[in-house]
């Protein structure tokens, strides 16, 4: 199996996702929020580039069935219902409803995700479930982090470089790695016993410790907690059952 890693999603062009899996990576929030609002009971999450097209989305679905989420430079979008918190997003809020979720680094990864064959969104909250589905589908697969405004973020890439080890060491798969993968495994392995320390002192780790959301970079670095497998399907995010 080949694996490319994508630092940031800005190289990427849909050509070269073509009948790969893809597997989308935010740590800190979008993957999270997502596997937590899917595992809270939304009907789906809804990705989209821009509050404006979370709102058109929002009025082609209807106001009562959608939940607007979203943030820029980490807090919520003026008028939206929830912000990028995981821990907002509980089954009394999101149950049955359509989330229509728009975020700064994350949820733009899956506009360029059409071509590929099966489109996955992974975290550390969910990282063993990802694994096995990148497995079983046993194509050549392309990580793409969300990093944080166009440059690198070292989270993101810890949990790509975990995906290949798991890959690699628990199900003995031979991969054919680009530098940037091999960058990543390398990253994962000098710091695997002490992932939740380096990410909190990462950049977005301490942006978001400043702004009150230590306790999303608490959750969304704790290892398979919510073991949900979100799949992108006709443009919206669902969730595949076990």
């Amino acid at each position: 199996m080949r694996a490319e890693l994508f630092l940031i999603p800005g190289p990427v062009s849909e050509e070269r996702l073509a009948d790969k899996t893809l597997v989308a990576i935010d740590v800190l929030r979008a993957s999270t929020t997502i596997c937590q609002a899917l595992q809270a009971g939304a009907r789906a999450v809804i990705p989209v580039e821009q509050p404006g097209e979370a709102a058109e989305m929002r009025a082609k679905i209807g106001v009562e069935d959608t939940i607007l989420g979203g943030e820029r430079k980490g807090l919520k979008i003026e008028n939206f219902d929830l912000g990028n918190s995981p821990l907002e997003y509980t089954e009394a809020i999101v149950k049955d409803k359509f989330v229509v979720l728009t975020t700064t680094n994350g949820t733009r990864i899956y506009s360029k995700a059409a071509s590929s064959n099966l489109k996955i969104t992974g975290g550390l909250v969910n990282i063993s479930r990802v694994t096995q589905k990148v497995k079983e589908a046993a194509k050549d697969l392309i990580i793409i982090c969300a990093g944080e405004e166009g440059d690198f973020s070292i989270e993101d890439t810890l949990c790509g470089g975990m995906l290949l080890h798991k890959l690699i060491i628990e199900n003995n798969i031979e991969m054919e790695l680009n530098d940037a993968a091999s960058l990543a495994l390398l990253l994962y392995r000098a710091n695997s016993r002490s992932l939740k320390q380096t990410i909190a002192r990462g950049e977005h780790g301490r942006l978001l410790a400043d702004l009150g959301f230590g306790r999303d970079v608490e959750l969304a670095t704790e290892t398979d907690s919510i073991p949900v497998l979100p799949i992108l399907k006709d443009r919206r995010i669902i969730l595949e059952e076990i």
